[in-house]
């Protein structure tokens, strides 16, 4: 069995993509795929490997000249599935461009961007994590996924530490999202620092990209905070960060890939949530630890209750994380530590 599967990013979404691909492989001996992937996620998941899977990397297409080299790259090969696990305008305009006897996409209220015209088959909706609907792509094809094996493998991170002169017992706060509304404020995290750096006497790392607003907000927090801060915002590259996480004792982060990509190395996740719900993109394996103020989000700025709105629906405000408790957070912390 022939598959492609088409997830070209965010990095977090391909890290919950990862399990599933390892799942169809494992209880499907005969089946190899070919997953067609972005640039950035690459760098991160390349070390993940199988006798049986094959990454192809593109650059994320941008002109006609783009998708021509995509249609000749694929011209001569035939696929028994597609699995179109991305619906955007760059990824639905792929999908013609395949040879494949099914093509399965998203349901018509998930398949944005009109993928529902590109595809044959289609996966049924339901409200659910992100996670969980790439797991019915795979249920399609007869595969269980129970039991997955979420490890990102990366390189022999003995040394990373030692390069940025970090101590042992280390905290690793994320602070911003890709998008600053799903940031919580910076005179939070430094209240928050101080009280890790009294409470548990731990060093505290911020992690992110060189975003101008990532690297400003870093800084914004280093000045507001009286505790020790180890500053590596816009610093590390993904390997690099990955090292970071997998040797944390725990990750604090709102909701952005580094929480998928600790979760996927098996670090504990303190996830802060207000203007998506966690219910869709939490750190999978690590619910029980996150603080999640969507409904009250979607009551005190778009004057409705949760339960009337439609699936998808984003509180876009960037006072929506003020809802976010510090004494709350303090609390999930505490129970993550002490597990």
């Amino acid at each position: 069995m022939n598959i492609l599967i088409v997830r070209l990013s965010a990095i977090g979404d391909c890290c919950l993509v990862l399990p599933v691909v390892r799942a169809i492989l494992e209880k499907n001996k005969n089946a190899k795929i070919c997953w067609l992937i972005g640039e950035a996620a690459y760098q991160l998941l390349q070390f993940s490997e199988h006798p049986r899977l094959e990454y192809k990397v593109i650059k994320k297409p941008k002109s006609i000249l783009d998708y021509l080299n995509i249609r000749k790259e694929f011209k001569y090969q035939k696929f028994d599935y597609l699995l179109a696990m991305q619906a955007s305008t760059r990824a639905n305009l792929i999908y013609p461009f395949i040879n494949a006897d099914k093509k399965v996409g998203f349901d018509t209220k998930r398949a944005r961007e009109l993928q529902w015209l590109v595809t044959n088959e289609k996966i049924r909706f339901k409200k659910e994590h992100l996670h969980e609907s790439f797991c019915q792509f795979a249920n399609l094809l007869g595969v269980s996924t129970s039991n997955l094996d979420w490890e990102i493998v990366v390189p022999s991170d003995s040394n990373v530490l030692k390069r940025y002169r970090i101590n042992h017992d280390f905290i690793v706060i994320n602070p911003a999202a890709s998008k600053l509304e799903r940031s919580w404020k910076s005179e939070r995290y430094a209240r928050l620092i101080e009280w890790l750096n009294s409470e548990y006497e731990v060093e505290v790392v911020l992690t992110g990209s060189n975003a101008s607003f990532e690297v400003e907000l870093a800084k914004r927090i280093e000045k507001q905070s009286k505790a020790k801060i180890k500053n590596l915002v816009g610093k590390t590259n993904l390997i690099e960060l990955a090292g970071l996480l997998k040797k944390a004792q725990l990750v604090v982060a709102p909701d952005t890939g580094p929480a998928h990509i600790a979760n996927g190395l098996g670090t504990a996740v303190v996830g802060l949530f207000a203007v998506a719900p966690s219910w869709l993109s939490a750190p999978y394996n690590y619910k029980e630890y996150v603080v999640d103020e969507y409904q009250a989000a979607v009551k005190h700025f778009l004057n409705k209750d949760v339960e009337s709105i439609e699936w998808g629906v984003r509180v876009h405000s960037r006072a929506a994380m003020d809802l976010i408790d510090i004494e709350v957070v303090k609390t999930k912390i505490t129970k993550a530590l002490d597990c």
